[in-house]
């Protein structure tokens, strides 16, 4: 066995210890000082890149703050991938901690009265923490209205305080100066590891992680290298070796070695691919990216935008889908071409022939095959009518299936 436990990987895990953010604590320890010295429950907003540990460092240090004050800290985290608008923002809160039932449709005055009230508690602290703040659009960030809910409906003992966490540094740009110049409001900025603070956090994480001896020494100084050069995301490199582990543990080996890692960072594009397809494309986008790999898989070649359109416009009831202009479909490949999951090629062919389009996935097509296989059935049963294998053997480098790794079926 190579694994004590996969959990130190998961976005969730909140280590005991939080290493390489000595700088951050200090500038938190003096945010929070203020409300130690009297003032009211800071806000914050907290952004940099992916996995440059912006939900942990806030977690661990409400946890530390909360043994500093006399007074319970209660937190409410709201993922703004699934809560994408005020109001729904007020009805998950209202269903986390008010003792009634305020189904959809309540009025949202109503919900923000019932929670600041449920907040009027002088021996608690509230603070919710808004995830993924960078969903909403540009002139929907409800910074704002939750800080003037809190004002308008909050008691004088009720003290509560918002933490939004972007992924996003331009999202500094889109809230109010209203909001930003309160005297309660701080900003803080989260910025890439580098190469000995990823080697840091992948220690702590592979201590509980792996069995002893489990790992030979060079594999984590190797990944925190291949990772800082690229990312600088603690994520991408836990990311990377948990499937340096799975590689080890797929040929049946008892230790980690610097061919499972050479195996695993050759596979990384493949498993980003899979978490685009299944996190970030819409439903009608993977379909296009569907038959577009298909097309070029059988074809051998590019699929114009007329054919594209057309088997769009063939298959998409079998998919619970509405039929879409062509104009859309264009809108939906420009999408696609954004994301790097698509290429585009245009053609012009003189004044008689005109101009027009042809696209192309960007990575192998059986690397848009795997998470389609995974994410319906009715693309299991597309495929196979287009003759293409879903076999799992069927799939090139056979020691890194990445639906096998994404489950929790192997170790």
């Amino acid at each position: 066995m190579i694994f004590n436990t996969r959990q130190p990987f998961r976005d969730e895990y909140t280590p005991d210890e939080i290493v390489a953010h000595n700088e951050t604590i200090s500038e938190l320890v003096n945010i929070f000082q203020e409300y130690i010295d009297g003032f009211q429950a800071p806000s914050l907003l907290i952004y940099g890149d992916y996995g440059t540990g912006k939900r942990t460092v806030v977690q661990h240090f409400l946890s530390i703050f909360e043994n500093e004050i006399d007074r319970d800290i209660e937190i409410l985290t709201v993922n703004c991938n699934k809560d994408t608008s005020l109001y729904q923002i007020f009805v998950e809160l209202a269903s986390r901690i008010c003792e009634e039932d305020y189904p959809s449709g309540t009025h949202q005055d109503k919900l923000e009265k019932v929670i600041l009230r449920r907040m009027d508690d002088p021996s608690t602290v509230w603070y919710i923490i808004l995830e993924n703040l960078e969903k909403f659009n540009e002139c929907e960030i409800p910074f704002e209205e939750i800080q003037q809910s809190i004002s308008t409906y909050g008691a004088d003992r009720t003290e509560c305080g918002v933490i939004g966490i972007s992924n996003e540094s331009a999202l500094v740009e889109s809230i109010s100066m209203d909001v930003l110049q309160r005297p309660d409001m701080n900003i803080l900025e989260t910025t890439p590891y580098d190469a000995p603070q990823l080697q840091e956090i992948l220690n702590l994480h592979a201590d509980e992680a792996f069995r002893e001896n489990a790992l030979a020494d060079a594999v984590i100084p190797k990944c925190a290298a291949i990772i800082s050069q690229e990312t600088g995301s603690a994520r991408d490199a836990l990311q990377l070796l948990e499937l340096a582990g799975y590689v080890a543990y797929r040929n049946d080996e008892s230790r980690v070695t610097l061919a499972h890692l050479d195996t695993a960072t050759k596979s990384r594009d493949a498993l980003n691919t899979y978490y685009t397809f299944k996190q970030d494309l819409t439903p009608k986008e993977q379909l296009i990216c569907v038959i577009i790999a298909v097309h070029n898989k059988m074809d051998e070649k590019p699929i114009s935008t007329d054919e594209l359109y057309d088997k769009y416009d063939r298959e998409c009831q079998s998919f619970n889908l509405d039929n879409i202009s062509k104009r859309r479909v264009q809108q939906l490949i420009a999408n696609l071409r954004e994301k790097g999951v698509v290429r585009t090629q245009e053609h012009n062919i003189g004044r008689a022939g005109g101009t027009w389009s042809s696209h192309e996935v960007a990575i192998p097509p059986h690397e848009i095959f795997q998470p389609a296989v995974a994410t319906t059935g009715r693309f299991v049963r597309y495929l196979r009518n287009n003759n293409i294998s879903v076999d799992p053997l069927a799939i090139p480098n056979p020691e890194v299936n990445i639906q096998t790794f994404v489950s929790d079926s192997w170790s």
